[in-house]
């Protein structure tokens, strides 16, 4: 039974993540609306390749003309003319408005993806934390107070919580098999361990990183693995989860990628299992 204190710290801890979550998908409506706002910046090299191209059919006093735009048949664009300049220097503040927008939309995408990948993170570590965990939850909590989604005051220098040992499970075969609490562990969890064992994560669902430590797992080994896997996922309510099964060598990271993310190299097997509270219980280290 969790203690009052351990509540009070699991609560604010799944609040915080709450908050952050809010938070993220707030910035990534945001951006999406100002990739929408920049619109069709092309248009803009459109109007300044047309304006040098009929500045000798354009009179000099038009304020806005419509020419053919070449990009569709059939259709005309309209250009708007600053009458205080020629018309070649206002096919040059187009090119350098298009080029601004270019840059500018560059960026934005690029924040877009980072916010989503950071969502998908958060979203991982709020389905994976186990609030009976002290240390997963402490850890946690000090995730979140780096990130700045949990404010604390400083008063003096402390130390950072040890980080919390993966969950430990032996196979009915006597085979250790470690699961991830947190992107961080599960980083440290797949880079480290030894190349010849087999890890498993499942398909297309957030979950943890799982290492089975043996280069040569029975069928048995695999299958009670692949059950441990779907049970810490975002599928342990699911019927059927498939699990993607390799070798710890066909890991890599990402240059700089967040904590977490892996890529996967090569063919690997995929085994679908349905999550087993009881085998679970059965499996762990007591």
């Amino acid at each position: 039974m969790l203690t009052e204190n351990v509540t009070e710290e699991a609560a604010t801890v799944q609040r915080a993540i709450e908050r952050q979550l809010h938070h993220t998908r707030k910035q990534i409506e945001a951006l999406e609306k100002a990739v929408q706002k920049v619109g069709d910046y092309e248009a803009l090299q459109v109007k300044g390749t047309l304006l040098k191209t009929y500045a000798s059919q354009i009179p000099a006093d038009l304020g806005y003309v419509k020419l053919p735009d070449y990009r569709h048949e059939g259709f005309e664009i309209g250009i708007y003319i600053d009458r205080s300049k020629s018309l070649m220097a206002n096919a040059e503040d187009y090119f350098h408005e298009y080029r601004r927008a270019k840059r500018g939309l560059a960026t934005v995408q690029e924040n877009l993806t980072a916010a989503k990948q950071a969502l998908a993170q958060q979203v991982e570590r709020q389905e994976t934390l186990d609030v009976t965990d002290v240390q997963q939850v402490e850890q946690v909590k000090q995730q979140l107070i780096d990130e700045g989604a949990i404010k604390t005051k400083v008063l003096h220098s402390s130390k950072k919580p040890e980080p919390a040992h993966p969950r430990r499970f032996y196979t009915t075969d006597g085979v250790l098999v470690e699961v991830g609490k947190s992107d961080q562990q599960n980083d440290h969890l797949s880079l480290t361990a030894n190349p010849n064992f087999y890890w498993m994560h499942v398909a297309e669902l957030p979950g943890s990183h799982v290492v089975i430590h043996s280069d040569h797992p029975s069928d048995r080994d695999l299958q009670e693995a692949a059950v441990l896997t779907a049970y810490y996922s975002k599928g342990r309510k699911l019927d059927r989860v498939p699990v993607d099964v390799l070798r710890v060598r066909q890991l890599s990271k990402p240059k700089g990628a967040k904590a977490g993310l892996v890529n996967v190299h090569g063919k690997f097997q995929t085994i679908t299992v349905t999550p087993d509270a009881d085998l679970v219980e059965a499996l762990r280290e007591h």
